[in-house]
């Protein structure tokens, strides 16, 4: 029913990385939690996820592919409405970022809409067909998303700094989009595969720019001592000045003499 070996073990590959992907913004949910704050946490992450999430869902139920994508893409689906929830409770500005989810939804709205009503057969349209259709919308989508990603690829070429970069999203990031592509090449599933060439593309270009452009721990300690070697400088420099200040405070000639005016 599911192929052979080689099969078997992508799909459980792609069903690992999937779910470490649906993971991956739990951790900065959960500090989201226990400070009762979002702090500098975005929140495009969070709707990245959902999104994505749900419109593969849509295209697994429609091509009866129960294994892996139904199950990984609905889990990821709950998770990001469990975590912007969560985001929404803890931020200081309620209505906006409850503006910001809602027309996420309102989005996702149009092809879960499209799903249910050829599904049902008004559009006379065979249930492999909308499946194909909801495949090249989920295609749109994945490209549609990682311009994100290009634009902060661009950014960090540009100022070489690798500060935006996240090394456990990459690595994940990676191991997920070459297991689907791999997933898609093997079950001769261009829709899925499709795709996937941009975004390895994108993952591969940033681990090369991360391990590139990262500081060499060197560099690091270099500039380590050199803070506190100026630091303790400036520390000696004010305690100098204090001194200073100190010794013509005390001294006689500074000294407030009392007048003689205030025996008369």
């Amino acid at each position: 029913m599911y192929g052979g070996a080689g099969v078997m073990v992508v799909r459980v590959w792609v069903t690992c990385s999937t779910l470490a992907m649906a993971y991956l913004p739990s951790l900065s949910v959960c500090r989201i939690y226990k400070k009762g704050d979002i702090g500098a946490a975005s929140i495009v992450p969070l709707l990245s996820l959902l999104i994505n999430s749900h419109v593969w869902v849509m295209y697994a139920y429609m091509c009866k592919t129960w294994f892996p994508s139904f199950p990984v893409f609905l889990t990821g689906d709950i998770c990001a409405l469990c975590y912007l929830f969560i985001y929404w409770w803890f931020s200081p500005e309620k209505t906006r970022v409850g503006r910001i989810i809602a027309m996420a939804i309102g989005v996702l709205l149009l092809p879960s809409i499209y799903v249910i009503v050829a599904g049902l057969g008004y559009t006379n349209q065979t249930r492999a067909e909308v499946g194909e259709t909801e495949g090249y919308i989920c295609d749109v989508v994945v490209v549609a998303l990682h311009l994100v990603m290009l634009k902060n690829l661009l950014n960090v070429v540009k100022t070489r700094s690798t500060a935006s970069l996240n090394l456990r999203a990459l690595v994940v990031g990676t191991i997920n989009t070459y297991g689907w592509f791999t997933f898609g090449v093997t079950t001769s599933n261009w829709i899925i595969s499709g795709p996937h060439v941009f975004v390895m593309a994108l993952h591969t270009a940033g681990l090369v720019l991360y391990f590139a452009l990262r500081p060499s721990p060197h560099a690091v300690t270099a500039i380590e001592e050199e803070q506190v070697i100026v630091s303790i400088e400036l520390s000696q420099r004010v305690n100098k000045a204090a001194s200073v200040t100190a010794t013509t405070s005390n001294s006689p000639g500074y000294r407030a003499l009392r007048s003689p005016m205030a025996a008369l």
